[in-house]
């Protein structure tokens, strides 16, 4: 229950503190502008310290100082700028921004609801990359060189120059968890991922007036509304797939890990381009200072922000010049300098295959070429150059990942090919996104008053139900999961906290080297265990945890520890013998093994040799069962 007041009150400063910020910058009252802005400005202040404190490897405690002394200046700043331009809030204007917003939390409430219908992904540690993700914020603070370790397995990998060094979040979020005295799988799962949800939300509706609703002030009350597009991405990726509904790299993220630092550039990057950008008649010096705001906040996410950043600012900025006047010799020059670089940089094949590829799949997709149909009612009803710049700047994102050659500076950028499908991903995001303004736009124009609010309802209603069919249809029980939810109120399975409890116990304070099963099941789901033991122990050393996250070769010892090896012991943790424990005592021996977890209610055994069980996990309702050796 202290988790969850904590976190309310991390929402509600998160909020107050966004909001008056944004208020101060603007001088405005509207509550997504505000809000947008404020968050943007909020990021770029830690980003900036965070970052410079990761890559000299400073101590945690810097970092907290940085965040202190941060924040009392923002707060400074806010009591100034309020006082000088002598704000007030008057009771019409609360009630009218409370009219105006409230569907906004109503639609990120359902959106987080609708997350804990995957606790199959989530107690598969969101396919494995939590064991990284929250391990890296459970011991930021405790570890001595945080920022090079291998957090779920718990040991320093030496320095190693890697890019998450510039990906900030994971500090930040160290910083409250440790304030608030959280449990990180709580303020991960339930409020950073409310946190995000609403940030994209208030960015859909945010987008929508700075773009339709300048064509029309009475669509105002109803920009509120266009997020529920979002209930769409909530259908299970496997359906989707399967059903020809939408082929798009890690889409389970979306309903599973939004608390991801990577979820923001990979949903919003995009659109924060197009919502400051796109009504400009030029770009001043302001618009590039304001840009590179925007792109420390998003790069302090995930690197992935580079390529999306990239396409983005660079086909608004053709869009923007796209003139038949000297103004239109911008856009000329741009795309000519863009052909060069493409011309000078090599072509990733690899890349361009699995792009084409992917983008091919989405062309004969039911959702694309509904979405095609949309834009082509856009085109007609709405006839605004708002809607043919906005499409512009799509097409010509599009045309930056797959023409050959001009490709070539986004393959470059994006270095990996399952990151230039992510940026892919955003892409199709957004193009979904922004038809769905569109539409809803376009059917406000053409209809009345009561129809639109008809459209919305039955919008809402279709969007969910193929939501909650699509668990259906992939044999997962929404009611079972939200039972789930219910009884590990952390958001983690209760045997795996309580064995992390546990083995801290024994653990005496001192590193403790341990071999446990890699998965195991847990509430009727295949869980992860090896990969997250860290996360619930301050002094576990996962050596299981190697062959899915393996030590750099400059640690001599457990760089050398293989999936086969992990295999005798898993072969032991099912039979139980003392043959299979013979297997395994050279490892045991080699790997300097001071305890092993079996998993298991058959387990009576009270030794093997020197290794004696010294406590157990038992959650029958879970189904799970652990017992602990430790050697002595």
């Amino acid at each position: 229950m202290l988790d969850y007041i904590s976190g309310f009150i991390y929402i509600f400063w998160i909020l107050c503190l966004c909001y008056f910020l944004g208020t101060a910058i603007t001088n405005q009252k509207s509550f997504t502008t505000s809000l947008l802005v404020g968050y943007i400005g909020y990021s770029f202040v830690l980003a900036v310290g965070f970052i410079i404190v990761q890559l000299l490897g400073l101590p945690w405690r810097i970092a907290l100082i940085y965040f202190i002394v941060s924040i009392l200046v923002i707060i400074i700043f806010i009591m100034y700028r309020l006082k000088k331009n002598d704000f007030k809030i008057t009771k019409n204007e609360v009630l009218n921004g409370f009219k105006n917003n409230y569907a906004l939390f109503l639609i990120t409430f359902i959106l987080l609801i609708l997350s804990f219908a995957n606790v199959h992904v989530m107690w598969l540690n969101n396919h494995l990359d939590d064991g990284y993700y929250i391990g890296r914020i459970s011991h930021l603070a405790s570890y001595k060189n945080p920022y090079y370790y291998n957090f779920p397995v718990g040991l320093d990998n030496r320095h190693q120059f890697n890019s998450y060094l510039f990906d900030v979040w994971q500090l930040e979020a160290s910083v409250y968890t440790n304030i608030l005295h959280m449990n990180v799988f709580t303020f991960c799962r339930v409020f950073l991922n409310f946190q995000n949800y609403l940030l994209l939300v208030v960015t859909v509706c945010e987008f929508a007036k700075r773009t339709v609703c300048k064509l029309s002030g009475e669509f105002n009350k109803y920009a509120q509304w266009t997020p529920i597009i979002l209930f769409v991405f909530t259908i299970l990726m496997i359906v989707a797939t399967n059903c020809n509904l939408m082929i798009l790299q890690d889409y389970w993220q979306f309903s599973s890990a939004m608390y991801l630092g990577s979820s923001i550039p990979r949903t919003m990057g995009i659109l924060w381009v197009l919502v400051f950008f796109i009504d400009n008649e030029k770009i001043m010096i302001k618009h590039i200072l304001q840009l590179i705001v925007i792109s420390v906040v998003l790069v302090s996410k995930s690197s992935i922000a580079i390529p999306i950043v990239f396409v983005a600012a660079i086909a608004t900025l053709i869009s923007v010049y796209t003139q038949f006047n000297k103004k239109g010799l911008i856009a000329f020059g741009t795309l000519v300098l863009l052909v060069v670089l493409g011309m000078v940089l090599p072509n990733k094949e690899d890349i361009y295959a699995n792009v084409e590829g992917m983008f091919m799949s989405n062309l004969k997709s039911i959702v694309f070429l509904a979405f095609v149909l949309v834009y082509i009612f856009a085109f007609a009803i709405i006839r605004k150059p708002i809607v043919f710049k906005v499409t512009e700047v799509l097409v010509l994102i599009t045309g930056f990942m797959l023409i050959p050659g001009l490709c070539n500076v986004y393959q470059t950028l994006s270095v990996y090919y399952f990151v230039a499908l992510r940026v892919l991903t955003c892409l199709f995001y957004t193009i979904y996104i922004v038809g769905f303004v569109f539409l809803l736009y376009g059917i406000f124009t053409i209809t009345s008053e009561m129809l639109t609010k008809g459209f919305i309802l039955l919008m809402s209603v279709i969007f969910l139900f193929m939501s909650s069919l699509s668990y259906f249809g992939a044999r997962k029980s929404m009611i079972h999961s939200m039972e789930v939810v219910i009884q590990n109120p952390k958001l983690v399975p209760n045997s795996i906290y309580e064995l992390g409890q546990k083995l801290d116990k024994v653990s005496n304070g001192e590193k403790l080297y341990t071999l446990m099963p890699q998965f195991v099941t847990t509430d009727g789901y295949l869980t992860s265990l090896a990969i997250i033991a860290t996360s619930v122990s301050d002094d576990v050393v996962s050596v299981s945890a190697i062959p899915r996250y393996a030590m750099s070769s400059i640690n001599k010892v457990y760089s050398k520890f293989t999936l086969d090896q992990q295999s005798v012991f898993e072969n032991f943790n099912a039979s139980k013998d003392r043959k299979s424990f013979d297997a395994l005592i050279p490892i045991l021996d080699e790997y300097s093994i001071q305890c092993f977890v079996l998993e298991g209610k058959d387990n009576t055994q009270d030794s093997y040799n020197e290794y004696y069980k010294v406590d157990t996990v038992n959650d029958d309702r879970a189904g799970t069962y652990y017992s602990i050796y430790v050697k002595r």
